[in-house]
């Protein structure tokens, strides 16, 4: 028979790995796991994928609570759907992280070719350029014609 101890101890033991799974989790992990998650159709350079995270995390776009605590239930969120199923304030952080990984790569500018491998340039600001024309989407003059 379970004694009020027994349960006792086990909570807080259930308690204690969770504290400590969560110390122990990244908040670059987090990114790594979305960003392969959602984007599992493209071939994406493994050390780009780093080194967004790193910068991403650095530029304090999202709170790093819940990066960390989407590594710590990386077994869980891996079983969530990527459709309109999915809690809007999850989808909505993921889509986030994705457009912010996608702009930051070469993605657009070797024409959206989903079989080339997608290589990471920098994090994307609109209001440094990095080109004459930073502007993924833009046509330039002899294209327009």
């Amino acid at each position: 028979m379970i004694s009020r101890r027994h349960l006792l101890y086990g909570g807080l033991g259930i308690i204690g790995l969770t504290a400590l799974r969560l110390g122990l989790t990244r908040p670059e992990d987090a990114i790594e796991i979305v960003l392969r998650k959602r984007l599992d159709y493209l071939v994406l350079e493994p050390a780009g994928v780093a080194a967004f995270a790193i910068d991403f995390t650095a530029a304090g776009v999202m709170a790093r609570g819940k990066l960390r605590l989407i590594a710590a239930m990386a077994p869980l969120y891996g079983w969530l759907p990527a459709d309109e199923t999915t809690p809007n304030a999850v989808r909505h952080g993921e889509e986030r992280i994705v457009s912010a990984y996608l702009l930051s790569s070469d993605f657009f500018s070797s024409g959206a070719d989903t079989q080339q491998p997608v290589n990471y340039r920098g994090l994307f600001n609109p209001w440094k350029s990095r080109d004459a024309c930073n502007n993924t989407f833009a046509r330039r003059e002899a294209e327009a014609i």
